[in-house]
């Protein structure tokens, strides 16, 4: 994903707004677009997105970023609704505040040893890939080293 720059809306170039959709919208709908027939003739096809709070959230100075994770998830939303009746299941996924560059970006004072790590995120994810796993078109949130549904 990319933060984009915090700043007010009216301040942010125009590069930037679109180099932000590209990465974190337009990329993942190529990736739809590439990978459907596979993932729906898959016996159990499975996608997972990465969302954000940020996407309903809303926050000052972080529109482009906010905007983009609301664009991702109306699209992922949507490509769930449109998998509902097959084998499918499309989820996306709310991280949290997790160790990477782009979170030290966005909050440099925040002392990134407070912060779980992607490689201790990234087996919650599993359950979500298996054949079992029934449901599709939802966000969960990982919190307290588990996944919860957003409410």
């Amino acid at each position: 994903g990319a933060l984009g720059k915090l700043s007010p809306l009216g301040h942010i170039d125009p590069k930037m707004w679109e180099d932000t959709f590209a990465i974190n919208v337009t990329a993942n709908w190529r990736l739809i677009r590439s990978l459907d027939t596979l993932l729906r003739a898959a016996p159990a096809g499975r996608a997972i997105f990465m969302s954000s709070g940020a996407a309903v959230k809303c926050k000052a100075y972080w529109g482009v970023y906010s905007a983009s994770k609301a664009a991702l998830e109306a699209m992922v939303k949507t490509y769930a609704a449109e998998t509902e009746t097959t084998d499918m299941r499309v989820m996306m996924v709310n991280p949290g505040p997790l160790r990477t560059a782009m979170r030290a970006r966005a909050m440099p004072g925040e002392d990134p040893d407070t912060l779980t790590t992607p490689a201790e995120f990234a087996p919650t994810l599993i359950p979500l890939l298996l054949p079992e796993w029934s449901e599709t078109g939802k966000v969960l949130n990982f919190v307290n080293g588990a996944l919860e549904p957003r409410l």
